[in-house]
């Protein structure tokens, strides 16, 4: 009996977003109209990348602009425009972040129509536009929430992702039925709200980001200065477990065991909003925070690549058991996985950033497609397999927790 209810305890603490979810049937955001695309002009045309101005949503009752980098394979390259429709996506940056001509440069390369935008109401030369939108700080991020809900950083930031995913759309060499978006960090948390209310993704990477501020202990300081009745407001509306759960889209989640920001707890909560046969998970063991460790891992590449030619062949654990002693998981890869690790801690008091993991080798067996290694529910609070293919694709299981195996044994 008493395991039942740990395990109950567990699932309930787990479905906790897909609850907040559910009561958030209406945004502050007008879809209809931001599914149109804004006008635009072009400021100019650099080494096949050009530099846009695109209309966006007011702020404090004035129009503004965002400022944004675009190139695709005909431009980068410098040849003759084809009648090729290649994939669009969309590159939301983080904290500190802009719009990066490199990140946009590195889509376009690899074939793909990119637009990446600036959410800190700058343009090009980093100096305030004079009808930009909102700077991003903690005023306008977190205490602006008390003046008007669209004079926010987030209600921005969100209305401008989607203009500039219409805007691609509009222009003749974006296939339509394959675009995709990813972000970093702050544009990691931004991508888990927009899959949630733009239902035109074909799929999504968000790195880093996740939902459940009020869990992660550096966001809460934060929305712990607010009253009771803002922070509420806040959480209703800017946090992404409230509009998770309504994407339908295939999403690999791409974060680090030891962020600081974006936690194991919240992390697992966030992941969990989205429908198993929809959700990868790449747990990178010590991946470092920023915006070139976010964009550099090949494994988004690959996963856009793999669900616009519905291939369906990305990597994933598919389930984990706890049996004779042995965690055991399963897997799907199509090339053979190489190597294999349990990452796992019971160190739950120090700082995520500086928390001690401990890894043990587990024995690959190819032929039944699983994993295995001894290990006992009292060494662990939590844990993670990691395995990598012979194609240099890593990918993970998702969090593992102490109750777990307690249930499972």
């Amino acid at each position: 009996m008493l395991k039942r209810t740990i395990l109950l305890l567990l699932l309930v603490s787990l479905a906790l977003p897909n609850l907040r979810a559910q009561l958030k049937k209406e945004t502050i955001w007008n879809v209809k109209q931001l599914k149109a695309a804004p006008k635009f002009q072009i400021e100019s045309d650099s080494a096949g990348i050009k530099a846009l101005l695109f209309n966006s949503v007011d702020y404090k009752g004035k129009a503004t602009q965002v400022f944004a980098y675009y190139s695709n394979p005909d431009l980068i390259r410098k040849t003759t425009p084809t009648k090729n429709k290649y994939p669009g996506v969309v590159l939301i940056h983080g904290g500190g972040g802009k719009a990066y001509h490199e990140w946009v440069k590195k889509w376009a390369l690899a074939g793909y129509a990119a637009i990446a935008i600036d959410l800190t109401g700058k343009g090009k030369d980093g100096k305030k536009l004079v009808n930009g939108g909102p700077l991003m700080g903690d005023s306008t991020i977190f205490f602006a929430i008390h003046e008007n809900l669209k004079d926010t950083w987030t209600y921005h930031s969100v209305a401008s992702a989607m203009l500039a995913h219409s805007l691609i759309r509009s222009f003749p060499e974006v296939d339509l039925n394959a675009t995709v978006v990813t972000g970093i960090s702050w544009g990691g948390y931004l991508t888990d709200i927009l899959i949630g209310i733009d239902d035109r993704f074909k799929a999504a990477v968000p790195v880093y980001g996740c939902g459940y501020y009020d869990d992660i202990t550096v966001f809460r300081q934060k929305l712990n200065l607010l009253s009771a009745a803002d922070k509420n407001t806040w959480l209703r509306n800017f946090d992404p477990s409230v509009y998770l759960a309504n994407a339908n889209i295939k999403t690999l989640f791409l974060n680090g065991n030891k962020d600081r920001f974006f936690t194991v707890i919240p992390y697992a909560k966030t992941y969990q909003l989205v429908s198993k046969p929809n959700r990868y998970i790449t747990i990178m063991p010590d991946m470092k925070h920023g915006h070139n460790y976010g964009w550099e891992p090949i494994e988004i590449k690959h996963f856009f690549d793999d669900v616009l030619s519905n291939k369906n062949s990305f990597p994933k654990v598919l389930s984990t058991t706890f049996k004779d002693a042995l965690l055991i998981a399963s897997y799907q890869s199509p090339t053979p996985i190489v190597s294999a690790e349990l990452y796992y801690t019971n160190d739950t008091t120090t700082p995520s950033e500086n928390s001690i993991w401990q890894v043990k080798k587990v024995d690959i067996n190819s032929a039944n497609a699983s994993i295995s290694v001894p290990i006992s529910p009292k060494e662990i609070k939590y844990a993670f397999f990691y395995l990598k293919n012979s194609s240099g694709i890593s990918f993970s299981s998702e969090y593992i927790f102490q109750e777990e195996l307690t249930i499972l044994k």
